[in-house]
């Protein structure tokens, strides 16, 4: 019998929680092309690949893409 625990169940749906980011991004951001936005949050996941807890992934990347739209020139960019 294997265990699931609540990170397993994240990483597992790690890509439809981002597909959801993109489609929430899209409907806030109206000028924001579908490309666009599965552009900005696999550049944005790219930084957590590595990541052993995955569970908090998706609103990180959301939060980043958010900066990134709010902010296009990057002058406060990490």
């Amino acid at each position: 019998m294997t265990t699931q625990t609540l990170d397993t169940i994240a990483s597992e749906q790690l890509d439809l929680q981002l597909h959801v980011v993109e489609d929430r991004l899209r409907q806030d951001y109206a000028d924001l092309d579908p490309t666009s936005a599965h552009s900005l949050v696999e550049r944005e996941r790219t930084r957590f690949a590595a990541a052993r807890i995955h569970a908090f992934v998706p609103i990180l990347v959301e939060r980043a893409v958010r900066e990134t739209l709010a902010d296009p020139a990057g002058r406060h960019r990490r």
